[in-house]
């Protein structure tokens, strides 16, 4: 019985991989995997949906967290950007909509979701 020189998974993985419907021809099997992926690098920003729900947790910690350290009335209004960055947890830059004694104001967030699940203001600035 002859040995196969690739262990059979590696052989499927690749046959997998060149029959895949998106544009990966001509590179090698680890990138062209890694462009089919979805996932978040460790350590990139990446886009994130300002209407997941782990993004309206970070917002709405960060205008809370805000008004009472500043003791003012802050109430949160709209995300309108927001991006993430897998760290050791999860850290969020978001633009927040919010309305500051009844004026209309944006600022920008950086909200790290610590690994434990508790959330921390980083920066707070306003952006008008």
């Amino acid at each position: 019985m002859r040995r196969l020189r690739q262990p059979l998974c590696a052989l499927m993985l690749s046959w997998l991989v060149a029959c895949s419907p998106e544009k990966t021809e001509g590179l090698p099997a680890t990138q062209a995997s890694s462009t089919v992926s979805n996932e978040a690098v460790v350590g990139a920003w990446t886009l994130a949906d300002a209407f997941s729900p782990e993004v309206q947790e970070a917002a709405r910690f960060a205008v809370q967290t805000f008004a009472v350290q500043n003791k003012a009335r802050v109430l949160y209004k709209d995300v309108t950007q927001a991006r993430q960055q897998v760290v050791a947890g999860l850290n969020f830059d978001l633009h927040i909509q919010v309305t500051l004694d009844g004026a209309s104001r944006n600022a920008s967030a950086k909200v790290w979701r610590q690994p434990d699940g508790a959330y921390r203001l980083q920066a707070w600035a306003w952006l008008d």
